[in-house]
C-alpha cells in the first residue's frame, strides 16, 4: 500500500494583501512569499493543462463538473492509476508540463496542501481536477458546461453545482466572490461577471486571498 503523503493543512493558508496583485478588485489582505510563488506554480501548470483542453473536439453536455475537463490531463499524471497523486507524481508533471523543477517539500506544501478540499492528508486526482478547473478561462465551452438550466447567464447555484466540492473554503468563497461580480445585481453572471467571479474564487479557495467575514 502506498505510503500516505501527510500534507500541510488548508486550514493555515495564508492570505494576499490585495486583489490587485492580479489585477482584481475585492477586500482582501496580505500574503507570504511562499503562496505567492505556490500561485506561480498552479498557474504555470493550470495554463499548460488548459492551453491542451483547448484543443478538445466538440462542446460538452450540459450537466458535467467543470473538473471533467481537465480530469483527462490529471488522471495521466496518476502513474500507478490508483486515483491519489503523491509528490513525485506531482512534481513530475510540473517539470514536464511547465519546465519547473520544484523541491519535494514546496510541491507538497504550495500546491497539493491547498487543494486537498477535505483535508484529510491525501490527495485524489479528483480533488486536484476541482482544483485546476478554477484557473480554466471562461470561454463558450465553459459557460455550456456550467448552464444548466435553460436561461441565460450562470446563477449561484448553476456555479456551485458545476464547480463541485471546494471544501468549507469554497462553500465559503463561492457566494461571496458570486455577489461581488454581479454588477448589475441581476442574479446571473454573464461571461464577463462569471471570469470575474472564477478569478476571485480561484484566489480565495486556493488561499492566495482571504475574504474577511462581513467584506461582501
Amino acid at each position: 500500500m502506498r505510503q500516505a503523503i501527510v500534507l500541510c493543512s488548508a486550514a493555515g493558508r495564508a492570505s494576499s494583501q490585495s486583489i490587485a496583485a492580479r489585477g482584481r478588485t475585492g477586500n482582501v489582505h496580505a500574503a507570504t512569499d511562499a503562496v505567492l510563488a505556490r500561485r506561480s506554480i498552479l498557474l504555470g501548470l493550470a495554463a499548460s493543462m488548459a492551453s491542451l483542453t483547448s484543443s478538445a473536439n466538440g462542446a460538452r453536455a450540459k450537466g458535467p463538473l467543470l473538473s471533467d475537463l481537465v480530469r483527462p490531463l490529471v488522471q495521466n499524471m496518476d502513474a500507478n492509476g490508483d486515483g491519489l497523486l503523491d509528490v513525485d507524481e506531482v512534481r513530475g508533471a510540473l517539470q514536464r508540463n511547465s519546465g519547473i523543477t520544484v523541491p519535494r517539500e514546496t510541491v507538497v506544501r504550495d500546491v497539493m496542501a491547498p487543494v486537498d478540499f477535505n483535508d484529510d492528508a491525501v490527495l485524489s486526482v479528483d480533488e486536484f481536477s476541482r482544483g485546476m478547473a478554477l484557473e480554466l478561462e471562461v470561454d463558450d465551452r465553459w459557460m455550456r458546461v456550467m448552464e444548466r438550466d435553460g436561461e441565460e447567464g450562470i446563477s449561484l447555484e448553476e456555479l456551485q453545482l458545476g464547480l463541485g466540492d471546494l471544501g468549507q473554503r469554497g462553500r465559503d468563497v463561492v457566494p461571496a466572490a458570486f455577489k461581488m461580480a454581479d454588477k448589475n445585481r441581476n442574479g446571473r453572471l454573464d461571461r464577463g461577471e462569471a471570469q470575474d467571479a472564477m478569478n476571485l474564487i480561484a484566489a480565495g479557495v486556493t488561499g492566495d486571498f482571504g475574504f474577511d467575514d462581513g467584506e461582501v
